[in-house]
């Protein structure tokens, strides 16, 4: 059982070399993969769901930003060492509109900043792939630092 996800097809087709340099380091090789894969599906898929959580391990490590929007809102997060700080918008009035009019509509009411901060439960990368699979999506943090002027 995977500890996030177990990737998809496509997903190890596109990572085909990182997965041969995974099962080499694990003492796999090519004649060896090929008889486990028709003879113990099993393991095949204990190798696949090990392969997969490394690499969500690696990619949710490297990254520190999320965002999730609905039509009135916006929310960012930066998950940062033991917690994770949000600063969002809601829309009061229609819908929300990114662009460079936000400020206007802050200062006529129109929209409204929302902030928070929630310290980790679990594993900081298991809270981010918990927002991921809400809908959030990884970001560089544009919006959330753009926000943060803001305050």
């Amino acid at each position: 059982m995977p500890k996030y996800r177990l990737l998809t097809s496509d997903e190890l087709e596109n990572l085909k070399d990182d997965f041969v340099d995974f099962l080499v380091v694990n003492g796999i090789g090519a004649e060896d993969w090929s008889r486990i894969k028709t003879t113990n599906l099993t393991k095949a898929q204990t190798i696949t769901a090990q392969f997969s959580d490394v690499v969500f391990e690696k990619i949710l490590r490297q990254k520190m930003y999320l965002m999730h929007r609905t039509e009135q809102s916006m929310s960012c997060f930066h998950y940062q060492e033991k917690q994770a700080v949000m600063i969002g918008v809601k829309c009061i009035k229609g819908k929300l509109v990114l662009d460079t009019n936000l400020s206007t509509s802050l200062l006529q009411g129109d929209c409204e900043i929302l902030t928070g901060e929630k310290k980790y439960t679990q594993q900081r990368e298991l809270e981010m792939f918990d927002m991921i699979k809400k809908g959030a999506e990884l970001t560089e943090g544009e919006w959330y630092k753009k926000l943060a002027l803001l305050l």
